[in-house]
């Protein structure tokens, strides 16, 4: 019997304020992990949705863009809960924009948000991993890395560059107990679809494009990563998987 226990683990989620990152955080907290919450946003929500379930949290606002602040962030983690054991980067950016629209601004900004963040978090995270002599590291990349979707250049620029890293990352690090992956998900009903998406008839046509029928679900993805933090996935590591109702390849 497969028992997802996580008691005396610490998980850092990144962008842990609404959606993926929320789902992850309330998840594994239910499933006994000592949990640091990190966004840029308010986390007040996320934080009470965990304590009335009982859960072991602590918050820290930080800027993922902002190297010092991410090492700070794990420097805290340790320094409240002893180690980190999983880590969880979920924090995205997508505004719809034609390529020839796109400013270099905005571009830069793209990227620092959907990859640079991403590295800056693992490296500092991986750190700590490395003297721990094992660890988990997944990362919430996107299938629009494959489709070029998402409605922004920037986006599945940055999406494809995480499943670079992974790939890298987890050659030098796998033999010290550290896996490194990365979910891709696609059509899930959060916050970021409904903003790209207001009109609700307009999200129920993106069901036509889902072979199992339905809109995915930020606990879809929460549990996938789960099972990737578990000791159960100790033989996968640089893999990127997809988690989109079967839409991708359709």
């Amino acid at each position: 019997m497969i028992n997802l226990d996580f008691k005396e683990k610490t998980a850092l989620i990144t962008g842990a304020s609404r959606g993926i990152g929320a789902a992850c955080s309330l998840l594994l907290a239910e499933a006994n992990a000592n949990v640091m919450i990190s966004d840029i946003l308010d986390l007040s929500e996320t934080e009470q949705k965990i304590r009335e379930k009982g859960g072991t949290v602590k918050t820290y606002n930080a800027d993922i863009t902002q190297p010092k602040e991410m090492e700070a962030l794990c420097k805290k983690t340790k320094g409240i809960f002893g180690s980190i054991d999983i880590l969880i980067n979920c924090p995205g950016i997508l505004s719809p924009m034609q390529c020839v629209n796109l400013t270099p601004e905005n571009w830069k900004k793209g990227i620092e948000i959907n990859l640079s963040g991403a590295f800056y978090v693992a490296k500092y995270a991986s750190e700590i991993m490395m003297k721990q002599k094992s660890g988990r590291i997944i990362f919430i990349g996107s299938s629009a890395c494959i489709t070029g979707g998402g409605g922004v250049a920037y986006y599945a620029a940055a999406k494809a560059g995480i499943n670079g890293l992974v790939r890298a990352l987890s050659k030098e690090i796998a033999p010290l107990g550290i896996t490194v992956n990365s979910i891709l998900p696609a059509l899930i009903d959060t916050e970021m679809l409904r903003e790209r998406r207001p009109d609700p008839e307009k999200r129920k046509e993106c069901i036509n494009r889902i072979p199992v029928g339905r809109l995915g679900t930020a606990e879809d993805v929460a549990y996938t990563v789960l099972f990737l933090a578990s000791d159960y996935a100790s033989f996968i590591t640089g893999q990127n998987i997809i988690v989109d109702g079967g839409s991708t390849y359709k």
